[in-house]
C-alpha cells in the first residue's frame, strides 16, 4: 500500500531525527522493528548519519609499564576517551581494545590496530565490531630484513573502498646496503585481500615514524627526508591511483619540520626552530605554503604530538604529562595523564561496518 503523503513526512522526520542520535542509542534501537534494524544497516543512512556528527572527540593511546614476575617491565598499552570536545571534564573513559597495539587513524570513526605477530584488526570502537585482516604474507628475497615500515589508512575516493597501505622498506643483509624499491602492500576493505607492488625508490628516502601518518581528501601523507643530504619532504601516496608524490616543504634556515597534521581542512606543518622552544606552523593553500601562526616560547615541552581545534595542539611535557597549547589564549592545559608515550587520534563515531566487505559511499 502506498503511503500519504503525511505519512512519508513523518517517515522522512523520523530517519531525519534518528540520523542525530549517537551510535549507543541506535544500537539499542535495533530490537524495536525490523524496519528500523534495516535502515541502519542502510548505505544512505550510514552516510547521513555520519554528515550529521559534528561531536569531534580525542581518543588518548598511551603506554604504562607493566612490571612482570621476574622483575622486568613491559610496556601496557592503554586507551581512553575524553566524554565531549571541549577536554574539560578528565573524568576519561578507559576503552576495552580488542586488540592492544599501536593505532593508526581513524579514518570516519574505523581504527587499524597493530598488535604483536603482525596481526592486524579494524576496529570501530562506536558498534564494538572488529575484524582481524587477512595475514599480509610478503615474500621476500633470501637475505632481506625489513628496515623500516610505514604505514596510512583512509577511504579510496574513485572507488569508495577503505585501504590500508604498508610500506616496506628493505635491507640487503649480504650486500650491507638497502634494496632500490620497497614492498608495497594495499589491503581493500571490499575483497578482504592484499595486493603487492614493488613501485617506489625506497632508497632516496629515510620514512621515521612507522605509525604517523596523516589522511586527507583520498591521499597518506608521511614526513620524510632525504638520504642524501637530511633535507626534509613529505611523501603522499594517492589511495585511488597508487601513486607515490614529493611535497617539498618550505625551507626555512635553521628549522625542523615537527609533524605533519590537519588544520582547517588543509595539510599543515609545525616547525620547530633551532632557538629552543619557538615554533612555526605552515598550512598548504592551492599548492603553496603559507604561514599561519608563529609561537613561543612553549617551556616545558618534550615534542608535539598533534593538531586539535583553531590551532590548538597537544604536546608532551618533559615531564610525561599530556598537555593541549592553545596559541589564541597562549594558555597551555593539563590534559591529566601521564605517561613515557603518548599518541592522540582526532575521532568521530560511525556505523560503519568492519565484518563484511563492502564499499561505503560516504
Amino acid at each position: 500500500m502506498m503511503m500519504t503523503g503525511d505519512e512519508h513526512f513523518l517517515e522522512e522526520t523520523i530517519i531525519e531525527i534518528l540520523s542525530k542520535l549517537p551510535v549507543k542509542s541506535l544500537l539499542r534501537f535495533r530490537c524495536i522493528c525490523k524496519s528500523w534494524c534495516a535502515l541502519f544497516n542502510k548505505h544512505n543512512f550510514i552516510s547521513k548519519h555520519l554528515n550529521n556528527d559534528h561531536n569531534t572527540r580525542l581518543i588518548v593511546h598511551y603506554m604504562e609499564k607493566f612490571d612482570g614476575p621476574d622483575e622486568s617491565s613491559y610496556p601496557l598499552f592503554l586507551c581512553s576517551l575524553f566524554p565531549d570536545e571541549t577536554l574539560t571534564n578528565l573524568s576519561l573513559q578507559d576503552l576495552d581494545n580488542p586488540v592492544r597495539g599501536e593505532l593508526v587513524g581513524p579514518y570516519n570513526g574505523i581504527f587499524c590496530i597493530f598488535g604483536n605477530n603482525n596481526r592486524i584488526t579494524l576496529w570501530n570502537r562506536a558498534t564494538k565490531e572488529s575484524r582481524v585482516l587477512p595475514k599480509c604474507t610478503t615474500v621476500f628475497p633470501k637475505y632481506t630484513s625489513i628496515f623500516c615500515k610505514c604505514t596510512g589508512f583512509g577511504l579510496d575516493p574513485m572507488s569508495t573502498d577503505y585501504k590500508l597501505v604498508l610500506i616496506f622498506t628493505l635491507w640487503n643483509e649480504k650486500l650491507d646496503l638497502l634494496y632500490e624499491f620497497s614492498h608495497v602492500a594495499v589491503y581493500s576493505l571490499s575483497t578482504n585481500s592484499w595486493r603487492y607492488c614493488d613501485c617506489f625508490k625506497s632508497n632516496h628516502y629515510y620514512m621515521d615514524g612507522a605509525f604517523d601518518s596523516v589522511y586527507l581528501d583520498g591521499v597518506c601523507y608521511w614526513l620524510s627526508e632525504f638520504r642524501d643530504n637530511d633535507h626534509k619532504v613529505i611523501l603522499s601516496f594517492h589511495l585511488g591511483n597508487e601513486v607515490f608524490e614529493e611535497i617539498q616543504e618550505p625551507y626555512i634556515p635553521e628549522s625542523t619540520p615537527t609533524i605533519l597534521g590537519i588544520y582547517n581542512h588543509s595539510l599543515c606543518l609545525l616547525l620547530s626552530h633551532n632557538i629552543e622552544n619557538y615554533y612555526d606552523i605552515w598550512v598548504m593553500k592551492y599548492k603553496c605554503w603559507i604561514k599561519q601562526l608563529s609561537l613561543g616560547p612553549l617551556n616545558g615541552v618534550r615534542t608535539p604530538l598533534g593538531f586539535w581545534k583553531k590551532g590548538a595542539f597537544f604536546v608532551h611535557s618533559t615531564n610525561e604529562q599530556l598537555l593541549l597549547y592553545d596559541p589564541n589564549t597562549q594558555e597551555m592545559r593539563d590534559l591529566g595523564r601521564k605517561s613515557f608515550h603518548f599518541s592522540v587520534h582526532i575521532y568521530r563515531e560511525s556505523l560503519i561496518r568492519v565484518k563484511r566487505g563492502r564499499k561505503f559511499s560516504v
